[in-house]
């Protein structure tokens, strides 16, 4: 067994968008950096069960590393799959859960797991408080796309955009209000293609991608928002960041929109997503929840507030040159912590 290998769970680059291919991409650079390498991952929403599909390369790991991003909060379904993929993968080898947001899970159920974990790390204090209420020692380091990204020179700044959600009703109201208004574009977090597939599985995903929006646009069927968003997709991450960088302001509705826009510096509003992770990153950065919060129902004024953050964005581009230079800084020692700290299998097992 090699001393430095590492497993990771909950790879979510099978999601195939921006946000979650930055957090994969920094958290393997990050570990080569520091000589560790990985043997092998489980892809997001697979079961504990597919644990056995992966065994060589779990054989071959020291440590397995859980990515948890967005999954955990309110027990839901993959919550509770991670729940018993940690069940497993605790009885074989020390076990680190890091980048993850925490909010109302079944407590009973997962006090015994949080306490085997060799580390757990929150993205955000709101979970970590939420952690450390369960008698958890937990860390915080902010999510892991702050860990390395492009900066692009700054110009300009035109036009104003819209992201789209993890929840399909702002979606919709999104695309709407992109048509309306003609200063407001649409922008989407997918990329629009399957660079990553899970196989055969994913096969009607493929399916879905190709020919729903064809669907839609020639048509007139009715189909996901989700899907009638992939013709605004860009495919190239460096290039997708390059037009959030070079916006006036933009309303973010994804977490990692909002994680791009305070690392491009770009003014922005925030629509809530289905956890506190967005309320709770903008309080990390030290600006006031109300004056960057909106409501789904206010879509009628989203243009008027993207303007009035772009006119008045002194206070959050210092806070947020602030907020990404000690975020690198803290997933750095997270990192170190969860890496020198490992032992291999056969040392933790005594």
């Amino acid at each position: 067994m090699k001393r430095r290998t590492y497993f990771l769970v909950n790879d979510t680059r099978y999601d195939n968008h921006h946000g979650c291919l930055t957090v994969v991409a920094n958290l393997h650079k990050a570990m080569a950096q520091r000589g560790w390498q990985c043997t092998g991952s489980l892809p997001v929403s697979a079961p504990a069960a597919h644990l056995n599909r992966h065994t060589a390369a779990l054989e071959g790991a020291g440590l397995v590393l859980i990515n948890g991003e967005g999954s955990l909060h309110h027990d839901r379904r993959n919550a509770r799959r991670l729940l018993n993929i940690c069940r497993v993968l605790t009885q074989t080898h020390p076990t680190a859960l890091l980048n993850t947001v925490w909010q109302d899970n079944d407590a009973e159920a997962w006090g015994p797991v949080l306490q085997s974990l060799k580390a757990v790390y929150a993205r955000d204090r709101k979970s970590q408080e939420q952690l450390e209420g369960l008698g958890v020692a937990a860390g915080y380091a902010p999510d892991l796309t702050f860990y390395d990204y492009p900066r692009f020179p700054s110009a300009k700044r035109t036009g104003l955009l819209c992201t789209d959600s993890v929840l399909n009703s702002w979606t919709e109201t999104a695309l709407q209000l992109c048509e309306r208004e003609k200063d407001l574009a649409f922008m989407t977090l997918f990329t629009g293609r399957m660079c990553h597939t899970r196989g055969a599985k994913d096969w009607h995903k493929r399916v879905k991608y190709s020919v729903y929006p064809a669907l839609s646009k020639r048509l007139g069927i009715s189909v996901p928002p989700r899907y009638r968003a992939i013709p605004h997709a860009i495919p190239d991450t460096h290039a997708f960041l390059e037009g959030l960088a070079s916006a006036r302001s933009i309303c973010v509705a994804r977490y990692h929109a909002l994680c791009f826009a305070i690392q491009q510096q770009t003014p922005f509003i925030a629509i809530s997503s289905n956890s506190h992770k967005s309320e709770a990153l903008i309080e990390e950065v030290g600006l006031p929840v109300k004056s960057y919060k909106i409501a789904p129902s206010q879509a009628d004024s989203v243009v008027r507030r993207l303007n009035a953050v772009a006119d008045d964005s002194a206070e959050f581009m210092t806070k947020a040159e602030a907020f990404t230079r000690d975020a690198r800084q803290r997933i750095d020692r997270m990192l170190d912590a969860v890496t020198g700290t490992a032992k291999a299998r056969e040392e933790w097992a005594t």
